[in-house]
């Protein structure tokens, strides 16, 4: 009974690790930089100067797009490969302009399909995203959020932020650029560790974010840990990447021994030291970049014993393969001009395998 339950549900996923069944690989097409506002600057360019982006707004250049489309294509097909049904976002057009009562932006990009989404236990989340240009974003995956939902799994939003001038800061980047104004969360400031998730205190995540997670979630058996002060900027997905039950790779510049989540006390770790992380050149004008060459750490988990990374990454494939996890090199070129590496760029909605503890 519960095998064909399972059978029937699409949405059901509890870690990055458990045998992938079903998932959205993102698009380059249509991705452009949007309205460069107080918002955009403090997501997507944070430690640039306004005067070094503000040009930066409009499309992305055609052999970025093309390039990335190439590199977004070989990763889906090696998906169907592996058995794994893929899906991709609808057709978005990000040059039209949308505003609230507010301000007014334009679109981003539907790259980093990751972002938007917290699929779990028949259950999928839109995240409150602190970047006015995704207010409108999950409409990319309308038809699948119906599908599921006409299916039996649950669809909920948390309410739509105001995203006021006043909610960002880059005064000190110590600290998070999105003030405690407002519930604030993108998808992947949670890592999923079955019935427990660690969320991440950062540019793209507020405490009031996590509140509001505890009260939908903790009354569904969830248990909400939160990591504060390890890494401010955006996401955690190339910080703390749990690989199976018992065993974690951090990012060494971020997580120290003296320093990590508790959750993970009991758990083997790998702290992977941050030189040994090859560098991939952003391809955006004057240097710019909208994330840091630690998005080489970035992976996807196939299962418990196979990722898809960066083929440049050779220090990485091998530490893994001393822990018995082998891994397919590919492409992502532009993951620093278009902000995302193969965690960012996929969107893992079902895996099988059943909600459990793991602490």
């Amino acid at each position: 009974m519960i095998e064909k339950k399972h059978s029937q549900t699409i949405v059901s996923s509890h870690n990055d690790w458990d045998p992938l069944e079903e998932c959205f690989v993102g698009t380059a097409t249509g991705a452009q930089f949007p309205t460069i506002d107080k918002s955009t600057h403090a997501f997507v360019f944070t430690t640039e100067k306004y005067d070094d982006i503000k040009h930066l707004e409009g499309p992305v250049d055609d052999k970025i797009i093309d390039e990335a489309n190439e590199d977004l294509d070989i990763l889906a097909n090696t998906l169907k490969k592996l058995g794994v049904k893929v899906r991709r976002p609808d057709a978005t057009d990000t040059t039209k302009s949308f505003s609230t009562p507010d301000w007014q932006t334009t679109g981003w990009q539907t790259y980093s399909c990751r972002d938007l989404l917290l699929p779990l236990d028949n259950l999928i989340i839109e995240a409150a995203s602190p970047h006015r240009s995704r207010f409108f974003e999950t409409r990319a995956y309308k038809d699948f959020l119906y599908e599921a939902m006409k299916n039996g799994t649950e669809w909920i939003c948390p309410p739509k932020p105001e995203l006021l001038d006043s909610l960002y800061q880059l005064d000190n980047l110590a600290d998070p650029s999105v003030k405690n104004n407002e519930i604030i969360f993108d998808a992947p400031n949670i890592v999923r560790l079955g019935n427990d998730l660690l969320y991440q205190v950062s540019n793209t995540g507020t405490l009031l974010g996590a509140q509001w997670l505890k009260t939908i979630l903790e009354p569904r058996g969830y248990r909400i840990h939160i990591a504060e002060k390890y890494y401010s900027f955006a996401h955690f997905d190339s910080t703390v990447l749990p690989l199976r039950p018992g065993l974690v790779l951090f990012n060494g510049d971020r997580i120290s021994q003296e320093k990590y989540p508790a959750i993970f006390k009991n758990w083997d770790k790998i702290y992977f030291p941050v030189e040994k992380i090859v560098n991939v050149e952003t391809n955006m004008p004057n240097g710019v970049s909208t994330c840091s060459p630690q998005i080489g750490l970035n992976f996807l988990s196939v299962n418990e014993n196979l990722v898809i990374c960066d083929v440049n990454q050779n220090h990485l494939r091998r530490e893994l393969e001393k822990f018995g996890i082998e891994s397919i090199g590919l492409e992502m070129r532009h993951a620093r001009s278009l902000n995302g590496g193969f965690h960012c760029v996929t969107l893992d909605t079902k895996r099988k395998g059943a909600r459990q503890d793991y602490f």
